[in-house]
Formats: C-alpha cells, sequence, structure tokens
C-alpha cells in the first residue's frame, strides 16, 4: 500500500459514513461532550521564569534557568509541566528530577535519535506493527514531558515518524488480517493497537472515540491507551469523558480498553509527608483524591482495565523502598504492575540512565515480600524485542582455573536475558547470556560480551560466542 499524502491523511478523521450509517450511528457523534481543560501548561525557559514571577513552585532557580538556556536543553526537549505537576514537585524531589531539565542533558548526546529501530517495523506512517499488537501515534504532544522521554524525537519532530490516519491505520489492519486468515503472512492476526504518543488524553473526547471506534470496526479486540495524564493531569478522567467510555462499550460490546498508566514515584498517586515517606491513615497510606477518583470511576466499568508500566531513572525511583510500595499500593489500588523498563538509549540518556545491573537489582531487590499478583517484570525493550533480565550471575575466582576466554568469562560473572517477547515466535521465550559490565547502559554494552544469543536464527549462530571460547580455554587447559 502506497503511503498517502499528508494532505490525503488527517490524523484522528471520522470513520466513513457508510460504517457509520450501517450502526445508525448518525447522532453518536452529538453525544460526546467536551470539557475545556484548564492545564496552566508551563512551556519552555522564559514561561517558566514568568511563572516563578507569578508565584509558581520553584523547580528552577534564575540562575538554574540561565544554565539552561547556556546549555541549549530546549533543542533537545523544552522543559514542560502542567500547574498541577508542578504543585506536586514542590512537595516531591522524585517529581521535580522527572520534569526538570538538567544542564548535562546535553553535554552528551551519543545515543539513537530512533530507539531501538522503531521505522524499521512501521508499515504504515503513523503506525508501527511488530508483534500481534499495533501501535498508533495519534498525536504530537503531552501535557507534560518526562526529562527521560524516548518519544522525543517524535514530540520534536527529528525523526520521520508521523501521526497516523485512522482510515489508513484500519484499511490496513483489515488487508493484513485478510492475509494472515488466508495464511498469505507468518505475522499472526492483529488483535490489539495501543493508542500512543504523545499522550492519546489530551486529545478531545470526539478525536479519541474516533481513533477507538475505527480499530473497533477494523475488527480489533483490545484496545490500550497509553497515557501519563493520570498523573500529570487527572481531572481528564472526568465524566464526559466516562460517558464517552460507555457510548464506545454500548456500540463495541466485545471490546475491551485497556489503560497503560505510566506512575514512575509513589509520590504521584500517595499524599507525601514532607520526610520522605507518605501520610497514614486508619487503613494505610492515603491516596491522592484526584488519581483514586479516577482509578476508581475507571475500574467501576468492567470492560476497563488498568496496567502500569515505567521506566527506573536516576534520581526519579531509583530506590527499591520506593519500587516496592508503588508495586503494592497500585496492586491496592486495583491497577496491575505490568513492566519496569530500563531508560532507554535515547540521545542524552546519560543524563539519566542507570546502569543495566543497577537497575535490575534495584528492581530485584523491591519484588521481596511481594505477592505474585503484586510483582512486575524489569526489562529492555529493544529492536529484538522485550528482553526480560532474568538474572545477575556474580562471578567466581575459582572459574579462572579453566584457562583461556571461558574461565576469565566465569570469573567476571553473566547476565541472562529472556526474550519475553520477540517479533520471531520461533525466538520467543529464548535467552541471552552475556559476561557482566557494571556500566552498561543498554543491551549495546553487551554486545562484545555474549556468550549465547537466543535472538539469532540457527543453532549455530546462538552458541557460535560460546563455542569460540571453548577451544581456546581447552588449550590453555593443556
Amino acid at each position: 500500500m502506497p503511503p498517502a499524502t499528508l494532505v490525503d491523511r488527517v490524523a484522528g478523521s471520522r470513520p466513513r459514513k457508510k460504517a457509520l450509517s450501517r450502526k445508525n450511528m448518525d447522532n453518536v457523534y452529538a453525544r460526546i461532550a467536551e470539557t475545556r481543560f484548564r492545564r496552566h501548561v508551563v512551556h519552555d525557559i522564559e514561561r517558566y521564569r514568568r511563572y516563578l514571577e507569578e508565584g509558581g513552585a520553584a523547580v528552577y532557580s534564575e540562575a538554574e534557568l540561565d544554565e539552561l538556556v547556556e546549555a541549549g536543553v530546549s533543542d533537545r526537549l523544552p522543559p514542560r509541566a502542567t500547574g498541577y505537576y508542578l504543585e506536586l514537585a514542590r512537595k516531591s524531589e522524585a517529581v521535580r528530577n522527572l520534569i526538570k531539565a538538567r544542564p548535562e542533558e546535553t553535554e552528551d548526546l551519543s545515543g539513537e535519535a530512533d530507539p531501538s529501530n522503531q521505522l524499521k517495523y512501521s508499515p504504515v506512517p503513523g503506525l508501527l506493527h511488530k508483534y500481534e499488537l499495533v501501535l498508533l501515534y495519534v498525536v504530537r504532544a503531552c501535557s507534560s514531558w518526562c526529562r527521560y522521554c524516548y518519544r522525543s524525537d517524535f514530540l520534536t519532530g527529528k525523526t520521520e515518524k508521523d501521526t497516523a490516519s485512522i482510515h489508513e491505520i484500519a484499511d490496513y489492519i483489515r488487508g493484513h488480517n485478510a492475509k494472515a486468515e488466508a495464511g498469505e503472512t507468518d505475522k499472526p492476526r492483529i488483535r490489539e493497537a495501543l493508542l500512543s504518543g504523545g499522550d492519546p488524553m489530551v486529545l478531545s473526547n470526539r478525536n479519541l472515540f474516533d481513533y477507538m471506534n475505527g480499530l473497533a470496526e477494523a475488527g480489533v479486540e483490545i484496545i490500550r491507551i497509553g497515557t501519563k495524564e493520570m498523573a500529570f493531569y487527572p481531572k481528564r478522567f472526568d465524566q464526559n469523558f466516562l460517558d464517552m467510555l460507555d457510548l464506545f462499550h454500548e456500540l463495541h460490546p466485545d471490546v475491551l480498553v485497556s489503560f497503560m498508566v505510566h506512575f514512575t514515584h509513589p509520590d504521584e498517586f500517595l499524599v507525601p509527608d514532607g520526610q520522605g515517606s507518605w501520610e497514614k491513615g486508619a487503613t494505610g497510606y492515603k491516596r491522592n483524591p484526584l488519581v483514586r477518583k479516577a482509578i476508581r470511576d475507571l475500574r467501576s466499568r468492567p470492560f476497563v482495565t488498568l496496567e502500569n508500566q515505567t521506566p527506573i531513572i536516576d534520581g526519579v525511583n531509583d530506590s527499591a523502598h520506593a519500587l516496592r510500595v508503588m508495586q503494592q499500593e497500585l496492586k491496592k489500588l486495583g491497577v496491575n504492575n505490568h513492566y519496569f523498563f530500563q531508560c532507554r538509549e535515547i540521545e542524552g540518556h546519560r543524563a539519566f540512565a542507570l546502569p543495566v545491573e543497577t537497575a535490575w537489582a534495584l528492581h530485584n531487590a523491591s519484588q521481596a515480600n511481594l505477592s505474585g499478583i503484586e510483582r512486575s517484570r524489569f526489562a529492555l525493550s529493544t529492536e529484538a524485542g522485550k528482553m526480560e533480565m532474568v538474572s545477575v550471575i556474580e562471578g567466581h575466582p575459582s572459574a579462572r582455573a579453566l584457562g583461556g576466554p571461558l574461565g576469565e568469562a566465569l570469573a567476571e560473572g553473566l547476565v541472562v536475558f529472556r526474550l519475553h517477547r520477540s517479533p520471531h515466535n520461533d525466538r520467543q521465550g529464548d535467552i541471552v547470556i552475556a559476561r557482566r559490565n557494571p556500566d552498561a547502559l543498554w543491551i549495546t554494552g553487551y554486545e562484545d560480551r555474549i556468550l549465547y544469543d537466543g535472538r539469532k536464527e540457527t543453532p549455530d549462530e546462538k552458541f557460535a560466542p560460546l563455542l569460540s571460547l571453548i577451544e581456546p580455554s581447552r588449550m590453555a587447559a593443556e
């Protein structure tokens, strides 16, 4: 299918009238109401100076703002936050660090402009098709910007990624599923779609409905909405939005809607006590009332689920205790713990990323005393798929007695990754074993240390690194 021109493609456009008439939907859009939200977004450095003069939260000093200008931080990603989130930042260092720009962001801009080579999996503008799930870029904005955002290239227009046209995406899904059912492709049928961006929840209710309805009409069974608006501006989940969800469910009763929320620290949904913990009530920690209401309203709908996923970031949630509390309290609220991710290898990532093994150790420690349904996975979202980090194995000096490179590798210690999700079904569940590298910030830090590579296609390719070490080690032993 040749890509359509921008003139012919309108992101978020309504489904064709013919489809509407089949479902007697002539009056559907008249039933969707909108709320005019006042997020009071503070965008970029000069606007923050005015906000500071007006008595706003002192996330930056004037001297720090001058340093950001000198460092050219806005050229990488302008600072941006809602008034609501800036007020949270007054009381929370973790929240502050999540949105606070740092001069060191531009000191080392090494990294990937297109993390994990996502454009490779984009058969249609605005669409990623890597698994049985497709991802749609539906908006080039969020109400606040995380400094470590792995979609910063999309937000700033630095790569060729574009927003998705629901007409074009629906046609692609129908065409692909027809091929899958006819056995004309090795890829499975598309059952799920993730609305992403940017943050879909900054769109109007009508635009969101357009995307959701178009996907459902194309045969999608599960629609995910990836959003951090539950933390940035929970008032967005108001009655008008809930009414739109109910209308969608009325029209498509068999489609599940799953909100992939992005809580990164307990301070975003609990009430901080100002002493590094959270206020307690008769039944446990006190919840932020706006967040609690938003979650309860969504959970009261049986066709809705909530899942949390977020990266582990230096200076934000690099605490096993905070990670443990987050998993426990989110589960109590009815939010399932899905993934904790390693910070992506974006341009400027060294200002935010913890070493992979450090992040794994924090996450692993956070699993202590959690029940099976409270637990999560720690993973790297790589070009080869989602690689769960399974273990870090301490080396033992006595292994050097084996001699050669193999003995040295075993003495150094090993890391083990599992291909939790792969674009290739035959590699699903395979593993990658590598020598330890405590300084590695991404999978690239292990590429020259791999002993067994389950990402490869054939057994010979998978075992090649290990076999190359065995013979020199045998000769050394002799």
